[in-house]
Parts: C-alpha cells; sequence; structure tokens
C-alpha cells in the first residue's frame, strides 16, 4: 500500500505562475501526470490541474477557482484548455521538461468577467523527479 502512494505521489507537482488576462493575477494549485514520459515516441506526458488564481478586484483579494488540462507534444510543445468561473481560456506554448511553462493564448471571460482577452503565463511546477521529463538522447 505504502509503495502504490509513494508512486501516485511522483505524480503530483505544485503549479506555481503568473497570468496576465487584463489583470495581473498569481497562480497556485496542483497537477497530476497520468502518464510516463515515452522517450520512443514524440508524445509527452497528459495533466489534469487544479488550482486557484488570485488576483485584486476593487482593492480586495479574490480568488477564481480554476480546472485545466494539458498535453505536452514533441516533449516541448504544450496545448491546455482551462476553465475557471471567471473565464475558459484555451493555449498554447513551451514547456522545458515538464518543469516550467510559457503560454500565451486567449480568454473568453464568463459573466462579464474582467478575465479577457490575450493571455500569457508563466509556471514553475515543484515536485519529485519522476513527474519531470527525462532528457532525449539520440
Amino acid at each position: 500500500m505504502n509503495t502504490l502512494a509513494q508512486a501516485q505521489l511522483n505524480k503530483l507537482a505544485l503549479n506555481v505562475g503568473y497570468e496576465y488576462m487584463h489583470k495581473n493575477s498569481g497562480y497556485l494549485g496542483a497537477e497530476y501526470r497520468f502518464n510516463n514520459n515515452d522517450l520512443k515516441n514524440d508524445h509527452g506526458p497528459l495533466n489534469v490541474g487544479v488550482g486557484a488564481y488570485m488576483y485584486s478586484d476593487d482593492n480586495k483579494f479574490a480568488i477564481a477557482p480554476e480546472v485545466h488540462l494539458n498535453k505536452t507534444w514533441k516533449h516541448f510543445l504544450i496545448t491546455e484548455l482551462s476553465a475557471s468561473t471567471k473565464n475558459i481560456k484555451p493555449s498554447v506554448g513551451l514547456s522545458l521538461f515538464n518543469l516550467t511553462r510559457f503560454q500565451f493564448g486567449y480568454s473568453f471571460p464568463i459573466d462579464n468577467s474582467d478575465f479577457k482577452g490575450f493571455y500569457f503565463g508563466f509556471h514553475i511546477l515543484i515536485g519529485r523527479s519522476p513527474f519531470y521529463d527525462e532528457i532525449k538522447i539520440y
């Protein structure tokens, strides 16, 4: 039982980031990696994550919960679809060993929220070494 729990912890990482969607916001969440990286093909991991945007709304601290699904291609390209109580946001970007991400896309607001327009973000994933991609050597 302990081995199974340890294997699942190796698939988790803390996600800390900054995002700009017509509004500055911090991000704090967690990622779960569904599949191990297969270096024999060009497909990277499939991750699901939950977290929250932290931002200022009329000079008051506010939080918006968010859930996302992302897939890495060719070991460095990333596509992501996220949804929160404020927006729906498809994005693309670059991933470095599943450790850092630079993303950009477009944020579609829900209920006239301020989370709208073009978006960019930077995230750092903090986890154990099996969560990260291995270096592919030819």
